[in-house]
């Protein structure tokens, strides 16, 4: 039997932040199965959404992260991590121009990986085979579900990024099985390996229907930013403030740290932008090739998505290889989750509330 892992919060660990991300997720699955026009522009302003509010500010308090855990001051220690993260982003592009295909099946697998760590990092056995195995397989059913399920709708994208030719045309069952069988990979892996950490499984047996509903009912694009902007991104914005206020033990302080959501923002604003500029700049220099191909203006997108992402995957790693140490010792405390629940009932903003949670799902 495996053993249990150090009781890290969920992502969400908020309830009420958990039951409005079941609701929203909900409420676009529905939409589609309903017939709702959820493909096309609703999908690219959904993604659109997801990106600008929590998919490209989850990535950029990377410095901050950094110094945190490695405790690095001054120009020499900037010099090593901007380097760094600039040199990996750099060697992915390269390899995005001399091989598209490789770039592309390894940007899926980061993608499977990372994905998964981040959603299940909380409920991961101790031993890290077992933890590489359910990271594996939850990615799986994220990133294979909307993508396998209508390979059509996603063949132009995976084309010009690199140029691989996917099925034209599947069976009317073939979305249903596929997320089906994903699905139930990822409930067999999930059992076998959770079974015994201390935190409820309830809440991910909601999770994994509630997310196989909206891969089956929704198009890709939909589904895909439902998942990244949502269920992601958000999540890791909210571990990174948890992060934060316990590294300095003082909620307080606003400025000085992103301690809580509100001041994450702040703090996220500049490398937002900066990626977000770069991304606007290549659209305009080319605006009617763009324009009128919707597959090259997502492929661009994504080519910049991947390459800020091994960076940046590296770094959740020792980001949650740290995590486990801290919360492994004996006598840590979860991190502040007084404040949490009415702040967020309360305030008529949630960017200007702590999030700490319950651990009850």
């Amino acid at each position: 039997m495996p053993a249990a892992s150090p009781a890290l919060p969920p992502p969400l660990a908020s309830r009420s932040l958990y039951a409005s991300a079941l609701g929203l997720t909900v409420a676009v699955a529905g939409g589609a199965a309903i017939g709702l026009p959820l493909g096309g522009g609703a999908g690219l302003a959904l993604l659109g959404a997801a990106v600008l509010l929590t998919g490209m500010p989850h990535g950029a308090v990377d410095h901050l992260v950094a110094r945190q855990l490695f405790a690095w001051r001054g120009a020499r220690g900037a010099a090593l991590f901007y380097g760094g993260y600039l040199a990996l982003a750099a060697l992915y592009g390269l390899g995005w121009w001399i091989w598209p295909p490789g770039a592309l099946a390894f940007f899926l697998l980061m993608a499977v990986y990372h994905f998964g760590q981040a959603d299940l990092a909380y409920r991961a056995p101790r031993s890290r085979a077992g933890r590489v195995v359910l990271y594996l397989s939850r990615g799986l059913f994220v990133v294979g579900s909307p993508l396998g399920a209508r390979p059509e709708a996603v063949a132009p994208v995976v084309d010009a990024l690199a140029g691989v030719a996917l099925p034209a045309a599947v069976p009317a069952w073939w979305p249903a099985a596929c997320v089906a069988t994903l699905a139930t990979q990822h409930a067999l892996v999930l059992a076998a390996l959770t079974h015994r950490t201390e935190t409820p499984g309830r809440r991910e047996w909601v999770t994994v229907s509630v997310l196989a509903l909206l891969f089956w009912a929704a198009p890709p694009l939909a589904a895909f930013a439902t998942y990244f902007g949502l269920w992601h991104a958000l999540g890791h914005v909210l571990v990174l403030t948890r992060f934060f206020r316990a590294a300095r033990g003082d909620a307080s302080d606003t400025e000085a740290a992103p301690v809580t959501v509100g001041a994450f923002y702040r703090h996220a604003a500049l490398y937002t932008l900066v990626p977000l500029g770069g991304l606007a700049a290549l659209l305009l220099a080319r605006p009617g090739a763009f324009a009128a191909n919707t597959a090259e203006a997502l492929a661009a997108l994504f080519v910049l998505i991947s390459v800020l992402t091994l960076p940046h995957m590296l770094l959740v790693e020792r980001l949650y290889r740290h995590e486990r140490h801290r919360f492994a010792q004996a006598g840590t405390p979860l991190p502040p989750e007084d404040e949490e629940e009415g702040s967020l009932s309360r305030s008529s903003s949630w960017f200007t509330a702590n999030d700490g949670g319950s651990l009850e799902g």
